[in-house]
């Protein structure tokens, strides 16, 4: 923090795309740890500079762009706590060491600027060039695998609340997606989770997907985001009705074992106006057809 009062462990993951010689773009997740009244972390989405290799394998990099964020904030309200959301700035220095041909060391400085605290994280840490790895893959796989629209399927795994305790269930349910276009899809879903004093209730969600093919189709990731609706009126801790919508803001990664089968990760950020944000992470097996 700013007022150099107190400090708390960091760490994230980045995806990092070249544009032109010396520009990149990355998407990434970043998680600020626990200081006093604060568990921040959010997703950000950089522009940078490079000066490309520069003196024995290093290259110094700066960057910039907008960093949305989820704050679980010490409050005294009923539940002890609120869920605070907002947009913020990320500033970055970083200078990367180049090990191997695919492995590099990294070290950087973020400056995040936002409404309701001001951060500095000093992060060390490692990258792995993607390329040689997926001409190798490419090489050794079969034959592209056919690009169905269609696909069911079913997954389970958890659901925890971005309070103070971080309560968590189990959850499970179905799902549809469909593909519309090369870089679009759709999905829709069948929800069943626990929180709060109810126990167990169904939601319905939709999502519109950016949607990236790699390795002739056989791996998918993308990024949604849409509603997630309650079928049923259910309380929250505190005795308060919990909303009946929520937003998702999602990642998913997909890897096609055949042409009718296909293995899928999802992970959803769910934001909400009565501090009962959620990540909802699942697992599952999907129909291709």
């Amino acid at each position: 923090m700013d007022d150099q009062s107190s400090g708390s462990y960091a760490w994230g993951l980045e995806y990092r795309e070249r544009l032109l010689s010396h520009l990149d773009a990355t998407f990434g997740y970043l998680n600020e740890g626990h200081f006093p009244d604060h568990h921040r972390d959010g997703a950000m989405l950089q522009l940078w500079a490079n000066t490309g290799p520069w003196i024995d394998h290093t290259t110094f990099a700066l960057g910039a762009g907008p960093y949305v964020y989820f704050d679980t904030q010490s409050d005294p309200n009923a539940e002890g706590y609120r869920d605070a959301h907002g947009v913020g700035v990320i500033l970055t220095a970083r200078i990367s060491y180049s090990l191997s041909e695919q492995w590099f060391a990294s070290l950087e400085l973020n400056q995040i600027l936002a409404a309701n605290v001001t951060t500095r994280t000093v992060m060390l840490g490692a990258g792995y060039r993607l390329q040689s790895f997926i001409e190798s893959l490419q090489n050794s796989q079969p034959d592209a695998v056919a690009d169905v629209p269609n696909e069911v399927g079913v997954f389970g795994g958890q659901t925890v609340i971005n309070d103070l305790t971080s309560e968590k269930s189990t959850n499970f349910g179905v799902e549809y997606r469909r593909r519309l276009t090369r870089h679009v899809e759709f999905s829709s879903s069948l929800l069943n989770e626990g929180t709060g004093p109810d126990g167990r209730h169904l939601g319905v969600t939709g999502e519109g997907w950016i949607v990236q093919d790699f390795l002739d189709r056989r791996l998918v990731a993308a990024l949604g985001l849409g509603p997630y609706v309650a079928l049923s009126t259910y309380h929250i801790s505190d005795g308060r009705t919990a909303a009946s919508v929520v937003g998702l803001a999602s990642m998913s990664l997909s890897w096609r074992l055949t042409r009718f089968l296909a293995l899928r990760a999802n992970w959803h950020r769910g934001f909400t106006g009565d501090d009962q944000d959620r990540d909802i992470v699942t697992l599952g097996l999907a129909w291709r057809f």
